[in-house]
């Protein structure tokens, strides 16, 4: 099971503008997700403007690039990448943040269905 990200802007009443990447994590990294960056994934949640959440994303960033031993049993539990793919998502989120600062992030499950 994934975990997507994206960014939408509410356009009016039940009709939103999606802009950036979806990206994708699996839902069972929400752990090393929340160790690094304090963020506490749920699904079919809005995690409010891109803007205030550059500084969520750039504490994981530095954590897993700077610290990532103290992170490693997350690769044990996970698989060998786990840290690598979580920084990936991390960056490419926070790209996405900084250029469209005004949406809104929003996050849910995806069973691939």
């Amino acid at each position: 099971m994934n975990y997507c990200v994206l960014l939408q802007l509410k356009i009016q009443e039940n009709e939103w503008r999606k802009a950036g990447e979806c990206h994708v994590i699996s839902w069972d990294i929400r752990d090393l997700i929340a160790a690094s960056s304090g963020w506490t994934i749920l699904n079919e949640e809005n995690f409010g403007p891109a803007n205030s959440f550059l500084p969520v994303l750039q504490k994981g960033i530095l954590e897993l690039s700077q610290h990532a031993q103290a992170y490693i049993r997350f690769e044990v539990k996970h698989g060998v990448g786990t840290i690598r793919d979580t920084l990936l998502f991390y960056k490419g989120l926070l790209n996405d943040c900084k250029n469209y600062p005004l949406f809104d992030l929003y996050g849910y499950i995806d069973n691939g269905q």
